[in-house]
């Protein structure tokens, strides 16, 4: 559930409700400032169309409920496209480049602020007697503080002309601190960077992102350190068919697709000894039914290893950025722990874009 306020007009008066949005966005309880008891509850269709299912005491017109529902959608268009980007920064190689992704991922979307983060609490648990520490890893309050008034300086020139930057920095464990921002702030899009080339970025980078991808509500978009931004015009989700109604946040991707003016594909990976879903086309019929979108692509593909399958068409079909939600989160920490054999995360030059399904 998600919590906000909206001001709008009703008659001669300036209203301010407090909403509480459930249903991936598709009812809304409003509740007046002055504490009325019975509050407004709102309905909006996954094609936006509004219905009102309970007036409340104050009984709005017709035009009133069409004002406050307007008001109602400009702050969710506002924040799931990503009007506001939280940046979470360690100051390693890895996440300055994140930093310039992000930069320039601003201009795109028109950002009205980019917020810089930066935790010296930040440090996960590694585990033997000999944890390893990088020359990066900023342990005081005055560093903190030098090296991400530096990093403001350094973005200030990358960002959109109307984005401002704001930073801030403090001792907060990483991930409760992030929660704090994104309510606080009204943050649509967390950006962080994906580990570097040494042992050590991979420990850290990778236990910081595995934590802000578990515990965090707000869509997280990882760069990998060899990511250069370039528009974003072509993007993959992949899907996997299972309770597509109840599990896929069909609201806020669309937003910031429309937001990006990006061409959407959606990818399913079957694993090539796994049986067929024989619920997948019934799946997949209200797939469409809920994305009602004619310019959606649908793919359907057979893989050895589901993980494989996705980056490989990602690649061959020149796709910009993937969407993920992982659900159990096994594919998640798949994609960002190391193994002996082949690790993709490290393989993938793509942004990784990860919705929850409560988003």
């Amino acid at each position: 559930m998600k919590t906000f306020s909206v001001k709008f007009k009703a008659g001669s008066l300036d209203l301010d409700a407090i909403v509480t949005a459930s249903g991936h966005l598709q009812r809304f309880k409003v509740e007046m400032i002055t504490g009325e008891p019975d509050p407004i509850i709102l309905k909006r269709s996954a094609q936006g169309t509004w219905t009102v299912e309970n007036q409340g005491q104050r009984m709005l017109s017709e035009k009133q409920f069409t004002e406050l529902e307007q008001a109602i959608d400009e702050h969710l268009t506002s924040l799931h496209g990503a009007g506001k980007i939280l940046l979470l920064s360690d100051f390693s190689d890895a996440a300055f480049n994140a930093a310039k992704y992000a930069a320039g991922l601003t201009h795109q979307l028109q950002s009205a602020a980019l917020v810089i983060y930066h935790s010296y609490d930040a440090l996960p648990v590694v585990t033997g007697t000999l944890a390893p520490v990088s020359p990066e890893i900023v342990h005081s309050e005055k560093e903190s503080r030098d090296k991400i008034a530096a990093l403001k300086e350094e973005l200030q020139a990358l960002v959109y002309e109307n984005t401002e930057i704001v930073i801030l920095s403090d001792g907060r464990a990483l991930v409760p601190a992030v929660n704090m921002i994104t309510e606080q702030q009204h943050i649509g899009l967390i950006v962080m960077g994906m580990a570097g080339k040494s042992a050590i970025e991979k420990v850290l980078a990778g236990s910081n992102t595995i934590a802000v991808a578990k515990e965090t509500h707000t869509s997280l978009l990882v760069v990998p350190h060899q990511a250069t931004y370039k528009k974003i015009q072509n993007v993959v989700f992949a899907c996997d068919l299972k309770n597509v109604t109840k599990t896929i946040p069909v609201y806020p991707i669309n937003t910031l697709i429309k937001k990006l003016k990006a061409r959407l594909s959606i990818l399913y990976v079957n694993k090539v000894e796994v049986p067929p879903n024989a619920r997948a086309k019934d799946e997949l019929k209200e797939l469409h039914q809920i994305w009602n979108e004619k310019d959606v692509k649908y793919y359907y593909t057979d893989h050895e290893n589901v993980e494989e399958g996705i980056l490989d068409f990602a690649d061959e079909n020149e796709m910009d950025l993937l969407i993920t939600i992982p659900k159990e989160y096994g594919f998640f920490e798949r994609i960002f722990h190391r193994s002996l054999t082949r690790n993709l995360a490290y393989r993938t030059h793509k942004p990784l874009l990860v919705f929850k399904e409560d988003t």
